[in-house]
């Protein structure tokens, strides 16, 4: 099987001319190193790499985040090796080793349609917390949005067959959120493998992640949601405060106008604000308008029906409809991810996420 091992780096440390030397040039047919815009200082070392054997250095100007250098990659070497039958992707930060490189490339050779994941074992005295924690939460994450059980979505080490380069290519991101992103796409397209491999921490003194930028990124749809979700609440409960003191009317009417005219107007804006800000899909603009109007219909139903079901506790109605609509709200938050918003899939059949123990075999 014809794989390349591609691998971004920005500002390299002093490991990874010794890391990239303890390669066999046999084992590839190709290693890709993508310069992420490291800058003038460290021209030297990809000078460097660029002589080893069967090494090429994919270099531009500007940082553009780690995303953006696996697309750069991905885009190098369609251009270059159309035959290739599969990509190893690897951190250049020294956090992977080479002997498990090695078994990505012999598991995507045993499965090559699969996305194959080198998962690490978070349970170790040496991880940090707040490694332990934030990979725990990012499982926890792709499991409710996906139902796919992936006990590390944050490594770096894959195996990505030819079927999935298009979506390698294309996906939304260009930097630590592109490969969250990528997961949630691919495994609708294809099915999963776990591969054991070794957990290195250097105490990140290598790694250009920031906790608190980074993270914002990877979960950029679920934070943009709740925000133009938040204010679509304010205009919809606002509106519907409003109209319901306002209106002389019999309970059921006074109810009824005081919804459909609230969920008019905020879900005119949520709709908006949810397509240009917070979801990024190839699909139609009116497609998606379709499918969302029968969310919306559903919803104003759903809200209307509850709110006047629970109307004669003795609360505010108000009160009622922020229990009623905050119910709501986080069941359409994976209606619109994964069918009003939702990207492609072309696969019929259902993937599913599978395990290889250290012999090759299925667990």
């Amino acid at each position: 099987m014809k794989q390349a091992l591609l691998i971004p780096i920005y500002q390299p440390n002093g490991q990874v001319i010794p890391f990239l030397k303890s390669m066999n040039p046999a084992d590839f047919s190709v290693f890709v190193v993508v310069d992420d815009g490291s800058g003038l200082t460290y021209e030297p070392i990809f000078d460097e790499i660029r002589t080893l054997p069967n090494f090429h250095v994919v270099s531009y100007e500007v940082n553009g985040g780690k995303g953006h250098a696996l697309k750069e990659g991905f885009k190098y070497l369609k251009e270059r090796y159309p035959d290739l039958e599969g990509v190893v992707t690897a951190d250049g930060d020294g956090q992977h080793a080479y002997s498990d490189i090695l078994k990505i490339r012999d598991a995507l050779a045993e499965h090559p349609s699969s996305l194959i994941m080198g998962v690490r074992d978070f349970k170790g005295k040496d991880v940090p917390k707040h490694n332990r924690l934030g990979n725990r939460f990012s499982s926890d994450y792709f499991k409710v949005v996906t139902h796919k059980d992936l006990s590390d979505t944050q490594t770096g080490l894959r195996g990505i067959p030819a079927n999935l380069f298009p979506l390698a290519l294309s996906v939304y991101g260009s930097r630590y959120d592109y490969e969250m992103n990528f997961l949630l796409q691919a495994v609708k397209e294809t099915n999963f493998y776990q591969v054991s491999i070794q957990t290195i921490y250097d105490g990140n003194k290598s790694s250009h992640f920031h906790p608190v930028r980074d993270s914002l990124r990877i979960y950029r749809t679920p934070i943009l949601y709740v925000l133009v979700a938040l204010l679509s609440v304010a205009i919809d409960e606002g509106l519907f405060y409003l109209l319901s003191h306002f209106i002389s009317s019999e309970l059921v009417y006074k109810v009824l106008i005081a919804t459909v005219t609230a969920r008019l107007i905020s879900g005119t804006f949520n709709f908006l604000g949810n397509n240009f800000f917070v979801f990024h899909t190839e699909e139609g603009f009116w497609k998606k308008l379709a499918k969302y109007a029968v969310v919306y219909f559903i919803n104003m139903g759903l809200s209307f029906a509850l709110v006047y079901a629970f109307s004669y506790l003795p609360s505010e109605l108000i009160y009622i409809k922020l229990v009623v609509d905050f119910v709501l709200f986080v069941i359409n938050y994976f209606v619109q991810l994964t069918w009003v918003f939702a990207h492609k899939s072309h696969k019929a059949n259902k993937p599913v996420v599978l395990s290889i123990n250290e012999g090759g075999k299925n667990k």
